[in-house]
């Protein structure tokens, strides 16, 4: 009995290693084919898949790069749940405060109340990106709608620290998303 329950478990266990990939191996960014760098699920408490995610570069570009912001590059999410704005936000918010120093935080604050103004409730299907053009700056939309720019490299620099960071929502999210 407790040998069927286990094995039962075990089954039900997210493994990324058999899922095909999820993500097309390249996205258009303004008539540009960006290749995929990497993807990842990610999971709450190992048994909650939350969304997909996938970083597209500019062709040739490496981890560091993207990590100095020193490219154009696109983090694209595909919900696999509902999540609601404040859930969205005050994850994101904690993520911040994680990863940045009350100076940085205060620096970007403008910057990310705006773009928190322009976030909404995911449903299970939606997809959501920040595509960071070097030179331009990072653009959030959802369902392939531009809801907001940022132009500062400081802010993209600092806010992509929640995904890309020393301290990420998940550091195997990070590195599989960088190709590593």
């Amino acid at each position: 009995m407790c040998r069927g329950i286990l094995l039962l478990i075990v089954a039900l266990l997210p493994t990324s290693s058999v899922r095909a990939a999820v993500f097309a191996e390249s996205s258009r960014i303004e008539g540009v084919s960006y290749p995929k760098m990497g993807e990842h699920r990610a999971t709450y408490k190992m048994f909650f898949k939350l969304y997909d995610a996938a970083l597209f570069t500019v062709a040739g570009a490496t981890a560091e790069e993207v990590l100095t912001r020193n490219c154009s590059f696109r983090l694209e999410f595909r919900y696999l749940r509902s999540i609601s704005k404040a859930t969205i936000l005050q994850s994101a918010n904690h993520m911040l405060a994680k990863n940045l120093s009350a100076e940085d935080l205060s620096r970007i604050t403008a910057a990310t109340e705006q773009l928190h103004a322009t976030y909404r409730s995911v449903q299970t299907g939606d997809v959501s990106s920040l595509t960071y053009i070097a030179g331009r700056g990072t653009t959030f939309a959802i369902n392939g709608e531009q809801l907001i720019t940022i132009s500062s490299k400081e802010f993209a620099q600092h806010y992509l620290q929640i995904w890309l960071g020393e301290r990420p929502v998940s550091r195997r999210l990070r590195d599989r998303l960088l190709g590593k």
